[in-house]
C-alpha cells in the first residue's frame, strides 16, 4: 500500500510540472492544478509522577487541488505519516455565491475550530471538546471517524453580502450536508441518516463571526444490547464566536452532545443502552507580531503568543471533568517553515497531581 502511494506521489508531481504549460494556454478556462503538502515533526514530553517523551512524524500530507473549470473545483489529500490514508477526496460545483454542491469525503460542517487546517490551528492540539464531539477522537470510539471528516453530500453558499467599511463582506454563510456517519474511508452503510449544518453570521462588525452548528445521526453500537438495539444516537450542538482581523484572534465555543452508549452490567453480564451527555467549552486568544519593520513586498517572519482555557466533561451527569490551561508560541520564519511550542497543565482531580505536557513541532511546507 505504501508503495502505491509513493508511486502516486511521483506521478502527481510529474503531472504538476507538465500542467504548468497547460495552465498558461488554458487560463481563460480557469483551469489550474496545485500540488503541495507539508510535514509535521513533533516532540512531546509528558510529566506527572515521572517523565515520558516521544518523537513522531505526526503528519505527512500530499495535497492536490485545483479548478477544472470556472464551475468545478476538486481536492484530493492523503496522509502518509503512520499508514497511508485518504483524508480529502471531493468535487465541488459552484453554481453561484448562494449555491455550491460538494460531494465526496471532507470536513463535516460542525463548529468553528473543526474547519481549521492544522496549518492554521494556533496550538499543536485541538481543544478537548472539539476532539470528542467534532469527529477527531470521538466519544463513540469509532476509530475511523477521525480528522473531523466524513463521506457525504453538502450544500453551501453565501445568502447575503454587504459592504462593511468599504470591504465587500459575506453576512450570512451556510453549510448543510448528509453524511454516512462512519467516518473517513468507510462506505456509508446508512446513507442519508446523519445530518450536519452550520450557519455563520457577520453582524455588520468587521472581522467578527457568530456561528451555530448542529449534528444529528446515529452509529452502529459495538455490542447488541439486551433489548436488541444496534444503534446509538448522536445529537450535538455548538455555538461560538470568533474575531480575527489578521493580527488579533479570539475564538470561543460551547459544545454539547448526547451519545447513545452500550453499557455492560457486571452482574447480569448484558449490555443496556444509556445516553451519555458530554459538554465543554474553550477560549483561545493570540496576537501576531512582525519580526521585521519593513516588508518591501517580501515575506515577513512573524510570531504570536497564544493562550487557551479548555474545559471538557465526558459525562455531564457526574463524571470527572478536565480543565486544561495552555500557553504557546507560533513562529513562521519563512513561508515554508513554522515552529510551534505548546505547554499544557491541568490538575488531576483523582490524584490532585498536576499533569504537564510540553509539545514542540516543526512544519515544513512544499
Amino acid at each position: 500500500m505504501k508503495t502505491r502511494f509513493i508511486i502516486l506521489a511521483i506521478v502527481l508531481l510529474i503531472l504538476g510540472r507538465v500542467n504548468t504549460s497547460a495552465q498558461e494556454s488554458t487560463s481563460r478556462n480557469a483551469y489550474k492544478i496545485n500540488i503541495g503538502g507539508w510535514i509535521d515533526g513533533q516532540y512531546r514530553l509528558n510529566y506527572n509522577d515521572e517523565a515520558s517523551s516521544s518523537f513522531q512524524v505526526r503528519r505527512a500530507r500530499l495535497d492536490v487541488k485545483g479548478n477544472l473549470s470556472q464551475l468545478v473545483d476538486f481536492r484530493m489529500q492523503a496522509d502518509m505519516a503512520s499508514s497511508p490514508k485518504l483524508i480529502d477526496a471531493f468535487v465541488r460545483m459552484r453554481f453561484n455565491k448562494a449555491i455550491a454542491l460538494q460531494i465526496g469525503q471532507f470536513k463535516i460542517p460542525f463548529s468553528l475550530e473543526n474547519i481549521l487546517s492544522p496549518l492554521d490551528l494556533e496550538l499543536t492540539d485541538n481543544a478537548q471538546v472539539i476532539s470528542a464531539l467534532s469527529g477527531y477522537k470521538d466519544v463513540t470510539g469509532i476509530a475511523s471517524y477521525a480528522n473531523g471528516r466524513d463521506i457525504g453530500l453538502m450544500l453551501s453558499g453565501t445568502l447575503f453580502s454587504d459592504e462593511i467599511k468599504g470591504v465587500e463582506t459575506s453576512i450570512v454563510k451556510y453549510d448543510i450536508g448528509i453524511f454516512g456517519g462512519g467516518g473517513i474511508n468507510v462506505a456509508p452503510a446508512r446513507w442519508g441518516k446523519d445530518l450536519s449544518g452550520r450557519v455563520s453570521i457577520t453582524p455588520y462588525v468587521q472581522h467578527l463571526t457568530l456561528s451555530a452548528s448542529a449534528y444529528w445521526g446515529s452509529y452502529i453500537l459495538p455490542n447488541v444490547t439486551a433489548a436488541g438495539e444496534t444503534k446509538g444516537e448522536r445529537k450535538r450542538f455548538a455555538v461560538g464566536a470568533q474575531y480575527a482581523d489578521g493580527r488579533i484572534m479570539m475564538r470561543g465555543e460551547y459544545l454539547w452532545g448526547r451519545t447513545g452508549m452500550d453499557l455492560l452490567d457486571e452482574i447480569t453480564n448484558v449490555y443496556s443502552l444509556d445516553n451519555l451527555e458530554s459538554q465543554g467549552c474553550y477560549i483561545t486568544a493570540s496576537r501576531w507580531f512582525d519580526m521585521k519593520k519593513t516588508a518591501d513586498g517580501q515575506f515577513v517572519p512573524k510570531i504570536r503568543p497564544i493562550l487557551r482555557w479548555d474545559y471538557y466533561t465526558k459525562d455531564a451527569s457526574g463524571g470527572t471533568s478536565k480543565t486544561y490551561y495552555w500557553a504557546g508560541v507560533e513562529c513562521w520564519m519563512q513561508k515554508c517553515l513554522r515552529f510551534q511550542l505548546s505547554y499544557r497543565i491541568h490538575k488531576d482531580e483523582l490524584t490532585s497531581n498536576f499533569d504537564h505536557c510540553l509539545t514542540a513541532m516543526t512544519t515544513v511546507k512544499f
